[in-house]
């Protein structure tokens, strides 16, 4: 379920622009139809690192309900990452789907290679990605600060390099066009794009998955929609608190 939520592009280069801060916090409601099926907490706490000031971001999606009944999820992902680069230094990824369990740590070098990454992880040992890699988590925030303010065209597709589940994946986001959105926090004109995503496990299709930004400096993610087995499911921002802007409303 958390993964509906780590849609991720990104580029290089050092932020012009700061869409967050410590002490944001977003709610969302995962939905089936009418079905209350979970809901996910996305946190940017004040965080250390090697005795370095960073950002924690934090991520929890579980299930509720019925759902929690059924087939019981409560995942989390953490990452540590620079202020001013957004890169991250260490991810954590604690999954708990039904029986299924998954913990991993990945230590970060972004600064002793300068064509690559160096990253250490408690599954595999060290691997080698490409320069300026992120975290699945990192990269989304990532994304918020350095390239979301550009201008987008309908034949722009965004790209970043990622490190996830101890493997190289570059993500490749589609920009759509803009589109005004209702929610609980009013209507909101958003930027739309579509993840061109994994297919196998969870999506049939690479273009099952649609995001909605805000357009404004936030870059709120306020929806999502992914196309699944059972049919589509939304995850919908349903609070907020600490943002660095406004949020612009119509």
């Amino acid at each position: 379920m958390v993964i509906i939520l780590l849609v991720c592009i990104a580029s290089n280069g050092k932020a012009q622009h700061k869409a967050f801060s410590e002490g944001e916090k977003l709610k969302y409601l995962v939905y089936y139809g009418p079905i209350k099926g979970g809901e996910a907490t996305l946190e940017v706490r004040k965080g250390k690192f090697n005795e370095k000031d960073v950002n924690h971001l934090y991520l929890n999606g579980k299930t509720i309900g019925l759902t929690n009944v059924l087939f019981k999820v409560d995942d989390t992902y953490q990452s540590f990452t620079d202020i001013d680069t957004d890169l991250p230094y260490k991810s954590i990824r604690n999954i708990k789907e039904g029986r299924y369990r998954h913990y991993s740590e990945q230590i970060f070098d972004h600064w002793t290679r300068t064509d690559s990454a160096i990253v250490y992880s408690t599954k595999v040992g060290k691997a080698m990605a490409p320069k300026n890699s992120n975290d699945i988590l990192s990269a989304f925030y990532y994304l918020r600060n350095h390239l979301m303010h550009k201008d987008l065209s309908t034949s722009d597709t965004l790209v970043v390099e990622t490190y996830f589940s101890d493997e190289i994946y570059t993500m490749r986001v589609r920009f759509i066009g803009y589109e005004d959105i209702k929610t609980k926090i009013g209507t909101i004109n958003c930027i739309k794009l579509s993840p061109i995503v994994i297919t196998g496990r969870v999506f049939k299709n690479d273009d099952d998955m649609t995001i909605w930004l805000s357009n404004d400096k936030n870059y709120l993610p306020v929806r999502v929609r992914f196309n699944i087995a059972i049919g589509a499911a939304y995850c919908d921002l349903i609070e907020y608190d600490g943002l660095k802007h406004p949020v612009s409303t119509l």
